[in-house]
């Protein structure tokens, strides 16, 4: 967009609309994860390409100009339209491309459902392939908001906090403590939490990390007992350190092809993990509304 011979760009303008929103440079400053003094020097650039005032500053309070005003009007509109064109955009890249990228925990086996959830869906689509990718939790996150997976399969605590999503809960996967059969444990038949109690529990080190710490803690308290907490860079390094007797680690029933192998055991816990599948707000695709939807319905 070309202004008086100058370009207004998109940070200034979603510098003045978060402004103008929220009647405070403090509160946009935040909102946009930038300094105060460098939203300050946007708006002032801003100003000064447009030749006008967008703001009143003579009282406490922020408010628009009647200028101001129209500008807002003006972007708002333009922003939403730019949104609008986007998504339709990413839509026909979509259909185009023939693929929708699908994420999932790394150690989870769903293939008892996932089979049976993709040939339903690609009885609808039969031009659309999914590909399938399997990531630690937090780069499955990390993948998602840059776009590079369309749709991921995860806990749902991970997604809490992360913008600009829509995550809808497919299921409850119960959760369970994960031995070595080389573990040094009482010799009796069935094991509770509070026989783990001399044992390092491994957690993975990444951003919730001290979610994770505090979930074990709590239950772990539950049964009387402080949990030796050691971290661990990644899912792969864990399940090598319990394979080895080396310690513990809380896990979950889809992993069905880690606990299941003969080195190791586990005990059931009483406790659930939340799973929901989560995408992007702007891509309001029917196809990946109808992938969602098929996980429901085979989980339900």
């Amino acid at each position: 967009m070309i202004l008086r011979g100058d370009i207004v760009n998109d940070t200034q303008i979603k510098c003045f609309l978060e402004i103008a929103y929220e009647k405070s440079f403090t509160k946009a400053a935040n909102n946009l994860y930038i300094t105060q003094p460098a939203i300050s020097r946007y708006m002032a650039a801003f100003e000064k390409e447009l030749g006008i005032s967008l703001f009143d500053r003579t009282n406490k309070h922020i408010k628009l100009t009647e200028a101001g005003e129209i500008y807002y009007d003006f972007f708002r509109r333009f922003q939403l339209e730019f949104e609008n064109t986007m998504e339709k955009v990413h839509s026909l890249n979509c259909k185009k491309q023939g693929i929708i990228r699908l994420g999932y925990i790394v150690g989870w086996s769903i293939s008892s459902f996932l089979p049976s959830v993709l040939e339903k869906f690609s009885k609808e689509f039969p031009d659309i392939s999914v590909s399938v990718e399997c990531l630690e939790i937090n780069e499955l996150t990390k993948a998602l908001t840059t776009n590079n997976l369309d749709v991921i399969l995860t806990l749902d605590n991970s997604l809490d906090g992360i913008k600009d999503i829509n995550k809808q809960k497919v299921t409850e996967i119960q959760k369970l403590i994960l031995y070595s059969k080389f573990q040094k444990l009482p010799k009796k038949q069935n094991l509770t939490p509070y026989d783990f109690k001399d044992e390092i529990f491994y957690v993975i080190a990444n951003e919730e990390a001290h979610n994770a710490e505090l979930e074990i803690r709590n239950y772990c308290k539950s049964y009387g007992f402080v949990p030796h907490l050691k971290l661990s860079p990644n899912m792969e390094s864990i399940f090598a350190s319990v394979e080895n007797g080396l310690g513990v680690t809380f896990f979950d029933t889809w992993g069905k092809n880690i606990i299941n192998t003969p080195s190791f055991k586990y005990v059931l816990l009483d406790s659930n993990h939340e799973v929901s599948m989560a995408w992007n707000k702007n891509n309001k695709s029917e196809i990946v509304h109808v992938l969602v939807n098929e996980f429901i319905r085979h989980l339900k």
